[in-house]
């Protein structure tokens, strides 16, 4: 199935696209889409962070069932303002 992936900031810059749309089979994860774009952009396999992952507007962890239809969005972590 087609699956519509979004990255957004810093992973927009080192997968040079913003929007992505590989085939994955039936019952692929979260976890299992990232390692697939590892492969396809190199640059996005050794992150020196845990990025966060949305199924629409819901966050998810890697281990989220992709649905028919989903859009996934791959995001930095979110700064803590106070620098903490």
């Amino acid at each position: 199935m087609r699956v519509n992936v979004e990255f957004y900031d810093t992973l927009r810059e080192l997968a040079g696209c913003h929007e992505w749309t590989p085939d994955v089979p039936p019952g692929s994860t979260v976890g299992d889409l990232v390692a697939l774009a590892g492969r396809a952009f190199p640059a996005l396999d050794a992150l020196p962070f845990e990025p966060v992952f949305t199924a629409g507007l819901d966050y998810v962890e890697a281990s989220h069932v992709i649905r028919e239809g989903e859009a996934i969005s791959i995001l930095p972590p979110p700064q803590d303002p106070l620098g903490a």
